[in-house]
């Protein structure tokens, strides 16, 4: 498996700013003030951030511990 881009702490930064900005954006997506105007990242790409960060944090900590952070389940399909 290859390494992350991200150590830990960076992840977990990471995903605290994309939070951060996920608030930004609920209480307006964009506005504008004396002629200039800001427009906010979609909600869709910001969740989609938090996921990507979450997982990356999942997956690092795993790996901190020794684990594999995916895992796999087998079953046998029955009828009944």
């Amino acid at each position: 498996m290859p390494a992350s881009a991200w150590t830990l702490e960076e992840a977990q930064a990471a995903l605290g700013q994309w939070k951060q900005a996920l608030m930004a954006v609920s209480t307006g997506q964009s506005y504008t003030i004396g002629g200039r105007s800001l427009t906010r990242a979609s909600i869709k790409d910001i969740k989609d951030m938090i996921d990507y960060f979450a997982n990356e944090i999942t997956k690092l900590e795993a790996a901190a511990q020794g684990r594999s952070a995916r895992r796999t389940r087998q079953f046998v399909p029955r009828d009944v």
